[in-house]
């Protein structure tokens, strides 16, 4: 996904950091215009699911393309500066307009002001703990 700047590119792409579960980027939209030094919201989402895990945090980070010949590297790579790393909570809303969407938490995010100009990509790592065995403790 690309979306162009008036300073720089973002191009939003989202990893999967464990076994069972994954976030990916649900905002901003391809092609969204976005300044160095601005703030600009994020919206992450999660699949509904009844598994057994537990978030315990989100990295979001952006990585100027411009060194890189053949475009990016994923972001399982490399995620370049980070932008937030912190809890992760995402929840359905009743918010107009949000009927449809997964759970969710939505980020505002500040890009440094010194961020290089050209193409850049949004990337997200999801660290959380998953049950995946039950074990009985007897005697």
């Amino acid at each position: 996904m690309r979306f162009f700047c008036s300073l720089f590119s973002l191009l939003a792409l989202a990893t999967t950091a464990a076994v069972a579960q994954n976030a990916y980027i649900l905002s901003p939209e391809d092609l969204t215009q976005v300044s160095a030094g601005s703030n600009f919201n994020v919206s992450i989402g999660q699949p509904d699911s009844n598994s057994s895990w537990k978030n315990v945090a989100i990295v979001i980070a952006l990585l100027n393309c411009n060194e890189y010949s053949s475009g990016c590297m994923g972001p399982a790579e490399e995620l370049g500066t980070v932008l937030y790393s912190g809890p992760y909570d995402p929840q359905f809303t009743n918010e107009p307009g949000t009927g449809g969407l997964p759970p969710h938490e939505n980020f505002t995010l500040t890009i440094p002001s010194d961020f290089e100009k050209g193409q850049s990509q949004l990337g997200v790592a999801l660290f959380d703990l998953v049950g995946v065995r039950t074990v009985h403790i007897g005697t």
